[in-house]
């Protein structure tokens, strides 16, 4: 084979090489590496079949497609967020947990726009006349169900002190001791009461927010490295798009079957 052909030959191979090397940077590129703990109804859920679903996982898909960005899911836990961005293992990291928390911030963490408001509220059914003093106290032996959170144990048991409390473990059971007449009321978080509330399609039951209870109040927000700037640019200003044309609320109501609001 004459040198020329060989030299030509050579050039044609390395070239192929290089646009494939091009291709995949850019593949890579536009793909965005997402950490979900995967078993926090309703905001990620994990299937028999190891499939997501949930309301977080709704938003995320949402902003990838406004950014043309595909999307790889990886299962996290909560205390491994930092770490997880850190070592670049993941983009993002999408969960319910308070951005506002100290517990949460970091140096090299920073935060998108909110995309979800949390508060407490309590469900009832509606023919359950419950009798409210002006500081929306309960009167006293009122009974209260709630879920095994620590955080609206102590919420109650600071607001509530001459109620009956009575602890469920999980949201789902105690929303099943309300309908049992276990209790009076619930007192849960808005996702949680108003999730089962429409998984369940529970139409005799009522959610009342808890005007009180303003140090509960979180904002989700995506986590992602302080040092990924353009990907910070790109998210917040879908999160933008997605309220400004309705598509956040039509998420919101799939899964909470109310507006999407800050309160």
């Amino acid at each position: 084979m004459p040198k020329r052909t060989i030299v030509l030959s050579a050039a044609m191979i390395l070239v192929i090489l290089l646009i494939s090397a091009v291709s995949l940077i850019i593949a890579r590129q536009k793909t965005i590496r997402v950490g979900v703990d995967g078993f926090s109804a309703p905001f990620s859920i994990t299937n028999s079949m190891g499939d997501l679903s949930g309301y977080d996982i709704d938003v995320i898909r949402a902003i990838a497609r406004k950014l043309d960005y595909k999307i790889e899911f990886k299962i996290i836990a909560f205390t491994g967020i930092e770490n997880n961005i850190n070592k670049r293992l993941v983009d993002v990291v999408m969960a319910p947990m308070d951005s506002n928390n100290p517990e949460n911030q970091s140096e090299n963490i920073v935060y998108s726009k909110p995309y979800f408001f949390n508060y407490l509220t309590y469900l009832k059914k509606k023919d359950t006349d419950l009798k409210l003093s002006a500081n929306e106290e309960f009167q006293d032996g009122t009974r209260i169900c709630i879920p095994n959170k620590p955080h609206i144990l102590d919420y109650v048991r600071a607001h509530y002190i001459n109620t009956i409390i009575k602890i469920y473990n999980g949201s789902n059971l105690a929303v099943d001791s309300l309908y049992k007449n276990e209790c009076e009321l619930l007192i849960d978080t808005k996702s949680s009461n108003e999730y089962y509330k429409t998984k369940h399609k529970l139409n005799k039951l009522e959610i009342k927010p808890i005007y009180n209870a303003d140090s509960y109040n979180h904002i989700y927000k995506i986590a992602m490295s302080a040092y990924r700037k353009d990907l910070i640019e790109k998210i917040n200003s879908a999160i933008d798009h997605l309220i400004q044309t309705g598509e956040i609320n039509k998420i919101h109501q799939k899964w909470f079957s109310s507006n999407y609001c800050k309160r």
